[in-house]
Formats: structure tokens, sequence, C-alpha cells
């Protein structure tokens, strides 16, 4: 019987390094019987789409209808040891889905693996994503929603607990996998050495040790507390004029390549939230214990530490704090723009050229270069003292010499 392993997230989890540790592992773990189906992460996030309902827009839309029968076909099919499939849109699929994914694996060994984070660090992630997808939320009125549902935002509350409420997540899958087959993966607390993750993954996932790949170094990189606050309100003054794909571009390939501002204050749970997300985060931690799930990890890794000493919010940011990121956020813009602008000409392709003599093309490189020198030159006098005055005597050299033809 083929042991299927089903990593259904949660979001914020590490799951990014999980699936780039997946994809780089996926040759030497096809060497020890394991299959990553569908080609790897890619495919089986369209085989999620299909299970779940959410199509997307672009070329991939219709890679999407069908995408689970193929997934489930392609498991029926192997004859390996194990089977791994790691999405994280299925941590919020309802009970009749997650009956339908059981039902539709029947014969096969399921084991689901589910990544827990402290609510501290989720909670400030979580508002960086939505705002990095295009939303207006404010930290207060997020906070408040997860808070008290129905107190904020119901669109930011009920989505978070959609997403993030292991609790939730676990009664769901619970209804339909032992707690002996859903094992829990706790993300390590910060300043843990980076393969503590991978290597929790990989023992609740029982993937060959010679054959996964823990040096993948983490991805999703964190912006600042006030570049997040100067995106939203870019959202907001946007007005819904950019599609989702459009707007993630801009974001991901214009705005946070280069984004780098000095001295940008990290994202942080602020102290006036602590209490109630340490009360919260307990109950968390009473939950998974009291459900018989194996722990990989630690359950104390999900109690936050201390609060930080900047008692600000995320969203309190003065104009000097904005000013500073809306600059460096126009510099990557224009590092990304003439990126583009460059791949742009390329893909026009060359234009031809007339035949040129190689005294004519001797003539026209001495000319090009100096014009340079002459531009490297004026760059210098306004460098180097005594540079202005050679610039001078060229310039009264060059016009005597104008005068003289």
């Amino acid at each position: 019987m083929t042991a299927v392993v089903l990593h259904i997230g949660l979001p914020k989890t590490g799951t990014t390094t999980i699936q780039a540790a997946l994809d780089a592992s996926a040759p030497a773990l096809a060497g020890h019987g394991v299959l990553l189906p569908c080609g790897g992460h890619r495919g089986q996030r369209l085989a999620a789409y299909d299970l779940i309902g959410q199509r997307v827009p672009g070329h991939e839309r219709s890679a999407v209808a069908g995408a689970w029968d193929r997934l489930v076909e392609e498991v029926d099919a192997f004859d390996g040891r194990r089977v791994v499939v790691s999405e994280e849109e299925l941590g919020r699929a309802r009970p009749g889905q997650v009956r339908r994914l059981v039902r539709t694996l029947d014969g096969h060994d399921l084991v689901v693996v589910v990544g827990v984070r402290d609510l501290a660090r989720t909670l400030v992630s979580a508002w960086q994503q939505s705002v990095v997808m295009g939303g207006t939320t404010s930290w207060s009125d997020f906070v408040a929603a997860v808070r008290e549902p129905g107190a904020g935002s119901l669109r930011a509350g009920t989505s978070f607990a959609l997403r993030h409420d292991p609790l939730r997540v676990l009664r769901t899958w619970g209804a339909h996998v032992p707690p002996e087959r859903i094992r829990v993966v706790t993300v390590p607390p910060p300043g843990a050495p980076a393969p503590c993750l991978l290597e929790r993954f990989g023992d609740a996932a029982e993937l060959p040790r010679e054959a996964w790949r823990t040096g993948v170094p983490s991805h999703n990189d964190s912006l600042g507390a006030v570049e997040v606050e100067l995106l939203r309100r870019v959202n907001a003054s946007l007005g819904g004029r950019l599609r989702p794909a459009a707007h993630r571009y801009v974001v991901e390939e214009g705005i946070r390549r280069e984004w780098r501002v000095p001295g940008s204050r990290s994202l942080v749970l602020p102290a006036q939230d602590w209490a109630w997300v340490s009360e919260r985060s307990r109950a968390i931690v009473d939950g998974l214990a009291a459900g018989g799930y194996p722990i990989h990890g630690d359950l104390s890794d999900l109690v936050p530490g201390e609060p930080s000493p900047d008692g600000r919010r995320p969203d309190d940011v003065t104009d000097a704090e904005l000013a500073a990121a809306a600059e460096s956020a126009l510099i990557s813009l224009a590092v990304a723009h003439a990126r583009l602008h460059r791949r742009h000409r390329r893909s026009l392709g060359g234009t031809e050229t007339p035949p040129v003599t190689r005294s004519q093309a001797l003539a026209s490189a001495t000319r090009a270069a100096a014009l340079d020198a002459q531009r490297r030159a004026l760059v210098l006098a306004d460098r180097a003292p005594g540079v202005d005055r050679a610039v001078s005597a060229l310039r009264r050299l060059d016009s005597r010499r104008r005068r003289g033809r």
C-alpha cells in the first residue's frame, strides 16, 4: 500500500520553503521511491484549486478543470513507497471537499501534515500578505476582526479563521482522518537553526534523510511595518484599477524586488495586543495537546515570546517614514521598469542593418570614443578639483579648430 502524505499548510508556516525543498529534492526522492505528482508544486496547486473550486484567470484556467482527478490517477498508477502533495489551499477545504478527497484516495495509506505557527507572528504575516495581495484593511481593523469576529472587517476575520485557525482545520480533517494520522509540525521560534523546520517536516512526512535537502534557503522575506502601511495606502488610492494578477506582478516584480528602506522598522505584534494573543495561543496549545496528534517540534514554540519594546502599532507611522519608504519604492519601480524595457526590446528582435565598410566602422567607433571621453571628462569635472580647467582648455582648443575650418 502506497503512503500518501498531504501537506495542507497552514499558510505562513514555511510552506514556500518546504515546497522549494521538495522540488529541489525531487530527483533524489524519486530514487528512493518517493513521488511528487503533477510535476511538482505548481501542478499540485492546480489540483487543489480544482478540488476546492478555486478558479484562476489567464492561461492556467483550462488546466484547473479535472486537475484533481489527474492527480489521483497518477497516484493510483504509482507503485512506489510514498507520494507527497504539498499545497496550503487544501487547508481551507470544506467538510464535503475533505470527504471527497479521502474517498478518492481510498486504498492508500493517508497521512495529513499540518504546520502551525505562533499566533503573534501569524497575525502580522497574514496582514502583510493581505496587503501585498491588494487589501486595504488597516492593522487596527484587521486585528479587531480576528480578536472579535464581527467587530471589524467581516471579510478579514472570516478569511483569517478559514486559513489560519489550526483547531478549525483539524476539526474539519479530523472528521475523516484519525488523529494518529494527522501530524502537526510546529514552526521553530525566531533564532532557531535554519534547517530546523525542514528537518521537522521531513520526519513528519517520513522522507529518506539522505534524499531530503534541508539546506534550501528560506523564502518570503518580510516587509517592514512602514512599507506595508505605505503599500496599503497605495492599494486604497488605486481603488481596484489593477486586476489581481497585474497588481501581484507590480508588487512582487516591481516594488518588492529592490525595495530596501534603511532602518526599516520590523513588522511585529505591538505590546497592546500581546495579552489576548497569548491567551488565545494557550488555548491553541491546549487544543493540540488534547487532540492526540503526533507533534513534530514543541508546542511551546506556539507561545509568543516577550512583547516588542516598540509599543507602536504597525500602522502608526510618521510622514517622514512614509516619505523614505516611498522614495525607495520609486527607485525599485524605476529599476524594474528599466528591466522590463530591456526585455521588451529584446523580444522585438534586431533590425537589419545596411552593409558597412571597415573604414566606416572604424571612423564611427573613433567618433563614439571621442564623444564618450568628453562625457566622462564632464562628469569628472564635477568630482575632482582641477579637472574643470582641463575641460575648459579642451573646449577652447575645439573652438579654435572649428574656426579654422
